[in-house]
Formats: C-alpha cells, sequence, structure tokens
C-alpha cells in the first residue's frame, strides 16, 4: 500500500512538473544556436530604457575597425587614467567583491577632485542584441555609480551612459577577451 502512495505522489509530482514547465516561454538574446537560426524571441525593452545609441556596431564594419569618432579614449590605453576600471560577470550588472577596492579607490580619488567630473561608460561584449547589450551596459554604469554615491560621492559629480558592445577593449572571440569587454569604464571630464 505504501508503494502505490509513493508511486501516485512520484507520479503526480512528475506531472506537475512537465505541465509547469512546458507553458514557460523560453527567449534568448545570447546569440546562442535558436537565435540564430531564425526562431521566435522575446525581449521587451521599455522606450525609455535606452539612452544613448551609438552609430553603428563595431563588427557590422570591414575588419572590425573602431572609427576614430567611436575609438576609445586615449587615457584607457595610454594607462594615465587616474580611475580603474571595473569588471562584470556574463550578463550581470551587479558589483563584484574584486571591484570593490577599485571603486573604493576611485572613491578616494574622486573626493580628492571635487571639481572634476566623471563620466561613468558601461560596456559589454558582443553577445546578445545590440539593444539588450545597451541597456546592459547602462545598469553596469548605474550600479558603479550607486555605489560611488553610497561612498559618498555626489551624484553630480557622476555621469553615466552606455556603449554597449560599440567600443570592444578587445575584439578576439574568447572568454578572456569577453571579460575585458565586460565593464564600466571611468573617464575623467
Amino acid at each position: 500500500m505504501d508503494r502505490i502512495i509513493i508511486s501516485l505522489c512520484l507520479s503526480l509530482s512528475f506531472a506537475l512538473m512537465f505541465a509547469g514547465c512546458a507553458s514557460k516561454n523560453v527567449s534568448s538574446s545570447s546569440g546562442d544556436g535558436a537565435s540564430q537560426a531564425g526562431q521566435n524571441k522575446t525581449e521587451v525593452i521599455p522606450p525609455d530604457a535606452i539612452i544613448t545609441v551609438p552609430l553603428e556596431r563595431s563588427f557590422d564594419r570591414p575588419g572590425g575597425n573602431v572609427p576614430s569618432n567611436l575609438a576609445l579614449a586615449p587615457n584607457s590605453a595610454s594607462g594615465s587614467n587616474p580611475l580603474g576600471d571595473v569588471f562584470f560577470d556574463y550578463d550581470r550588472f551587479h558589483v563584484r567583491m574584486d571591484a570593490m577596492p577599485v571603486l573604493d579607490t576611485n572613491s578616494g580619488w574622486l573626493r580628492a577632485n571635487g571639481n572634476k567630473s566623471v563620466l561613468i561608460e558601461g560596456h559589454c561584449d558582443e553577445r546578445g542584441t545590440l539593444a539588450y547589450n545597451l541597456i546592459l551596459g547602462e545598469k553596469r554604469a548605474q550600479a558603479a555609480k550607486k555605489y560611488l554615491v553610497e561612498m559618498g560621492i555626489p551624484a553630480s559629480q557622476l555621469l553615466t551612459t552606455s556603449y554597449g558592445e560599440t567600443r570592444p577593449f578587445c575584439k578576439q572571440r574568447n572568454e578572456d577577451c569577453y571579460q575585458q569587454n565586460r565593464r564600466a569604464h571611468f573617464a575623467t571630464k
């Protein structure tokens, strides 16, 4: 009798589990095989969510060269920028533990240079749609700004924008390169 009850309970549990999973819509913006095959994907973006619309995607140009009007700021390549970049996990915008000391150092510099404003640029790797990456980049910039404001930096000193995937630091297609592109970059004004 106990085996029958256990069997019925397990059967009912599996039936409910499969019925619940079957009704879920799965969407993807990561550029996976299903998305590339042309299958439907749902992505809802509120109209006011996109703040900056880049001129073009970097990989749409022959050779993937970044035009001069989209090139990275000179101080990011030369290392003369006094502020450090922070990096994010794939498809995430929460500040990681290893980014906190960098943001703490940045907040010290911002306190000492209260007359300077800083632009926090949100960046993403190339995976995902252009619109999705613009929003994700904005969330990354906003997360860095929120951390700094919580450290006592005036919000008026911090500006944010998103470049999504349009200004890659690294152009190779591997995880090491993608990690360098998932960042909040600080540009002094």
